[in-house]
């Protein structure tokens, strides 16, 4: 090769690589705009069992998870500590490494021009984007793959090489297609410990081999001990995940849960299947991913001419690849020796091969169409975008397809015009989508906890406030991390759902996310001279309950006031926090939990309507306000919507959910008692 020319390949990858690093890394800290469950779980619980020396081959938090990527993110998170950088600079780097890797394959399969549009469009890709730049184990599935699948054309090209068991030493030297094939193995093994798909990537080569041993039996025949090494060397690899797999059969739960196409087809039913097939294909072109977690909703991949030019790649890729098997019928039918396929029928077999697999978890799981299922088939997908650029500008002088012989020079530039608009158009237009356009909507601001974040940004410029209410709704621990994370004052903020509760001291609150207040919005008077922070707004919280007769746990709560309207059947607690609260420890737990893990609140309340003979007639438990972070002198209300039937008396008290044991008063009662007046 002209050296010129691969000196200035090497600058082109060069370049386009640090693009992909800087939209990684630039503006993290704001893009995605906040924090999800899934990030804060697999950081803070699943990476932290690495940090606390519990290593494992797999975690069965959060419906289970393999361990690799998460050994290195407790590293990061070591590093950095527990912010932008230490959650998502992993995914960054990944994300990187997968642009000159997909570079590198797409050179070996079809030369450079698919390498270097195939890692350009990468680069700018939303698909791309959104997974380099959140703490999710997805996003090392494809440089691991890309790795391997690199190591394995190396092996394959490997020339004139027939070694035999007594050559065992020269399997380990670098010219040898042994050693590809092993460094293949290592890279699929890796897989296998960080994404459940990744255990698909080995049957995309045992079909691949198969297609050799039907069409290019000679080079089948050259490396078929090295196939079977791999093979091996990959199974044994996989042994330590097996055995702790079938140590705990139920933490795979949630692969089951997703396979519901595939559970219908088993049955006889294939209509869900082919529904999800049809959408998963129509994912490039007009209905992508309907998630607001990763995807504008049914926002494609591509726009017009990115569909086009990926629709012309695939059947392009499937015409050089079915060649082989047309060779064939026409020399057994001239009664003569079938000819070796082209290599492009080799490569866009494989293409073809992988980019099917990628996909095909579309086609059994749910929901259809996921970016995140379907991320296998991600640089396989830009390689088919670029494939028709390439062929028809340079075709490969090998093959017998349709397209050979447009080599005029009008026709090479017109093609790298729309190279180069297909490049621009693509990049504006996923840049745009995902940095501006995903991030302002409603839904996304919702899930990723925009106005925590939000409120988090406002805290720190004043530090002055340093008691307040923060209305959530409390579905776990994890809006009170996303707070704690991005907040650098000495602020102690207290937590309730604003639905069933109010905070009464301290009284300076941040109601309205995510909805305004349900319960005694009345009680609100709006601070004007107070900024609002997205559905966030100021609030003064001033309400007077009738006294009451003040009964003390043994923790620590005290009710000042019970109030029953037996017309609406609801009844109404006025809490305070009579001096520091005793409370069981609650370590922090992933959601959902592993198996057999209790993941529940530790304290709770009970209210029950007693009938004749204290028989229950109806009953509502809860607490809506977060105790752990309570001081003493702090006062809340809530409510508990009991029945309107006629009862006799209204019995409430503290329990602990976990063990059902209730907490006694002072003095000894296990609950108390309202009697309902006529």
């Amino acid at each position: 090769m002209n050296q010129t020319r691969l000196a200035y390949e090497r600058w082109l990858i060069l370049l386009i690589t640090l693009l992909a690093f800087g939209l990684r890394v630039w503006r993290l800290d704001v893009v995605p705009p906040g924090w999800r469950d899934d990030e804060l779980i697999n950081l803070l619980v699943i990476s932290q069992h690495v940090l606390d020396g519990d290593w494992a081959f797999y975690y069965p938090d959060a419906s289970g998870n393999e361990a690799l990527y998460h050994t290195l993110n407790a590293g990061m998170l070591a590093l950095f500590g527990a912010n932008e950088w230490g959650f998502r600079f992993l995914s960054a780097l990944l994300g990187t490494i997968t642009v000159p890797l997909t570079y590198a394959l797409g050179r070996k399969l079809f030369g450079a021009t698919v390498g270097l549009l195939a890692a350009a469009l990468l680069a700018v890709s939303f698909w791309s984007l959104m997974y380099s730049r959140m703490g999710l184990r997805q996003v090392m599935q494809p440089p691991l793959t890309l790795a391997a699948f690199c190591f394995f054309w190396r092996g394959l090209m490997v020339q004139g090489e027939r070694l035999k068991m007594k050559d065992w030493r020269k399997w380990l030297s670098p010219q040898s297609s042994i050693f590809h094939f092993l460094l293949t193995a290592v890279f699929l093994a890796l897989g296998f410990y960080t994404y459940f798909a990744s255990r698909g990537v080995p049957l995309i080569l045992l079909a691949f081999v198969g297609y050799l041993a039907l069409f290019a039996w000679p080079l089948f025949r050259r490396h078929w001990p090295g196939f079977v090494l791999m093979f091996v060397v990959t199974a044994l690899l996989a042994v330590p995940l097996v055995v702790t797999l079938q140590q705990q059969p139920e933490a795979e739960a949630r692969v089951a849960e997703l396979a519901l196409p595939l559970v219908q087809a088993r049955a006889g039913d294939f209509q869900l299947m082919a529904e999800y097939t049809r959408i998963t294909l129509n994912m490039f072109h007009s209905d992508g991913d309907a998630e607001w977690l990763y995807n504008i909703p049914n926002r494609p991949i591509f726009g017009v001419l990115g569909a086009v030019l990926f629709w012309l790649g695939v059947v392009m890729a499937a015409w050089y690849a079915l060649l082989p098997a047309v060779e064939s019928v026409r020399a057994w039918l001239a009664r003569r020796k079938r000819p070796f396929p082209a290599h492009l029928s080799l490569a866009s077999a494989f293409l073809g091969l992988w980019w099917l697999a990628g996909i095909a978890p579309g086609f059994i799981s749910v929901p259809p169409a996921s970016l995140g299922h379907t991320i296998l088939a991600q640089p396989a997908t830009f390689m088919l975008a670029a494939l028709p650029l390439a062929l028809f500008r340079k075709p490969f002088s090998a093959s017998r397809g349709p397209l050979t012989g447009y080599g005029s020079r009008f026709t090479v530039y017109g093609l790298r015009i729309t190279a180069v608009l297909f490049l621009f158009s693509m990049g504006w237009r996923d840049a745009q989508d995902y940095f501006v356009n995903w991030p302002a909507r409603g839904m996304t601001r919702f899930l990723y906890r925009s106005d925590v974040q939000e409120a988090a940004n406002y805290l720190n410029v004043h530090p002055d406030v340093t008691d307040l209410g923060l209305s959530s709704v409390l579905a776990g621990p994890w809006d009170q991390l996303a707070l704690d994370i991005d907040v650098q004052t000495a602020v102690q903020p207290r937590w309730y759902n604003a639905d069933r509760a109010i905070l009464l001291q301290p009284s300076l609150v941040l109601a309205g996310w995510p909805g305004p207040p349900q319960f005694l919005p009345e009680a609100y008077t709006l601070l004007a001279e107070r900024p609002s922070i997205g559905a966030y707004q100021f609030y003064e919280v001033a309400y007077d309950f009738p006294p009451g007769e003040a009964v003390c746990f043994v923790n620590g709560l005290c009710v000042e006031t019970a109030v029953y309207d037996p017309i609406t059947g609801r009844l109404t607690l006025v809490w305070q926090v009579g001096e520091a609260l005793d409370l069981p420890p609650m370590p922090l737990i992933s959601n959902p939990p592993p198996p057999g893990v209790y993941a529940g609140p530790r304290l709770s309340v009970f209210a029950h309507l007693l009938g004749a003979d204290d028989g229950l007639l109806a009953g509502d438990d809860g607490l809506w306000v977060d105790v752990t972070y309570l001081q003493p002198g702090d006062r809340f209300a809530q409510y508990h919507q009991l029945s309107a039937a006629a009862g006799t008396a209204v019995a409430f008290g503290l329990y602990d959910p976990m063990t059902g044991e209730r907490i006694l008063t002072v003095d000894g009662r296990d609950n108390v008692q309202l009697d309902i007046q006529e």
